[in-house]
């Protein structure tokens, strides 16, 4: 078997089954219904995450739901925050407050994280988030991180880099982050070639997961590497290191 199709196997377990797919999409429309019942003036609900990237692997993954209210909606970014909050709460016995929206927890360690936040136009393509941490506001856009990924010609090479971080438990906890650093590692190199693809991709982490400033790409003053502890960016560094130094994919990929 050739490194190409060693990797391409990988990918080809890490695919959902059709059944898990509709399990999915079922747990959204449930929770969508709660929230639409207990909340007025929700105007969209989508996928965000690795479902709406189209960068899911089956060793580790989750459902991330986008919801948004008009720009001219009355609410305050806090109120919708935890007018959220607070509906899950009736519906669900485990609700964790996260950074920037709301985590429900499920067996296995899967989770549901549903965001919320007030648009910035009529296309609902930028909004504003409640930032917890800081009780302030982010501007941002989910559909311009899911575009950015989606178009890049890199899903799987970022998948497989997913699958690296999860089977080497790496604290690359910042899933926008790796995808934007794998896209950057990955350029020069052709999208079909997925060994070239991915051991670009670690050096180019190793080389520069310390210094680099990764920004995001729906607002430039908002530098998501910031948000990565140093303790983090070097244990990552370490790991694409170590990576790098395997003999075989086998090594690499190993659990």
């Amino acid at each position: 078997m050739t490194a190409q199709q060693y990797l391409q196997s990988l990918l080809d377990s890490q695919d959902l089954h059709e059944a898990e797919l509709s399990t999915l999409r079922a747990l959204r429309d449930k929770v969508e219904a709660q929230l639409r019942e207990g909340l007025t003036g929700l105007e969209r609900v989508y996928y965000a995450g690795s479902f709406g990237k189209r960068t899911m692997i089956r060793d580790r993954y989750d459902l991330d739901l986008v919801i948004y209210w008009p720009q001219n909606c009355q609410f305050t970014l806090k109120n919708i925050h935890n007018g959220v909050g607070n509906v899950l709460k009736k519906h669900w016995t485990h609700v964790t407050p996260t950074n920037v929206g709301w985590e429900l927890p499920f067996e296995h360690g899967f989770h549901l994280d549903v965001v919320p936040g007030r648009s910035l136009d009529s296309a609902f393509r930028y909004a504003n988030l409640y930032w917890r941490e800081s009780d302030s506001t982010l501007q941002t856009s989910i559909k311009v991180h899911i575009d950015t990924v989606r178009n890049s010609g890199r899903c799987d090479a970022i998948r497989l880099i997913k699958l690296w971080r999860c089977r080497k438990n790496i604290p690359f906890h910042k899933s926008l982050a790796l995808e934007l650093i794998t896209i950057e590692g990955c350029s020069g190199q052709r999208s079909n070639d997925l060994p070239s693809q991915v051991l670009s991709a670690l050096q180019y982490i190793q080389d520069n997961i310390l210094t680099k400033r990764i920004v995001d790409p729906a607002n430039t003053n908002n530098f998501i590497s910031d948000r990565i502890p140093p303790s983090e960016k070097a244990a990552i560094q370490r790991a694409a290191q170590a990576a790098r130094g395997c003999q075989t994919w086998q090594e690499v990929f190993c659990k």
